[in-house]
């Protein structure tokens, strides 16, 4: 395993995580469209891009909007890992740190999230920025 990327599996809300049309979605019916994601460090944050290619997790700036997953070195692809545990909240400083578990996914305070109330299909749910989710949290899964 490389010092410098660890590749996991995202979870929102229990839905593993893709990519479609690019914007980053929970899968709830579409194993084929799961991603990996790798997962390096960058800026005092992490970049996460999908595994094998360049398209990184993008905020398009500070409004409530779906994220984008597109090519991308901006500031705007960098986010903080914060490990959620019985114990409370804690940012994750590298990735000596990253474990399976459940995280907080943000950027200078907005949190990434599926929405609050969602409809009840299969259908892939979007992943906002500024998510109205009042516990937005991802699980993360180590892969390698």
């Amino acid at each position: 395993m490389s010092d410098i990327v660890k590749v996991v599996r995202l979870y929102a809300k229990e839905a593993p995580v893709g990519v479609l049309d690019g914007r980053m979605v929970g899968l709830l019916a579409q194993p084929e469209q799961y991603a990996e994601w790798a997962v390096s460090p960058e800026g005092g944050g992490f970049r996460l891009t999908v595994k094998g290619t360049e398209e990184t997790v993008v905020a398009e700036g500070v409004e409530r909007a779906p994220v984008a997953v597109r090519p991308d070195d901006s500031p705007a692809s960098v986010w903080r890992l914060q490990r959620v545990t019985e114990e409370g909240v804690r940012t994750v400083a590298g990735l000596d740190e990253l474990r399976d578990g459940f995280y907080v996914i943000d950027q200078n305070g907005f949190a990434l999230g599926r929405d609050l109330f969602e409809d009840r299909s299969q259908l892939p749910k979007r992943v906002f920025v500024r998510t109205d989710d009042r516990d937005p949290q991802w699980r993360i899964e180590v892969l390698a």
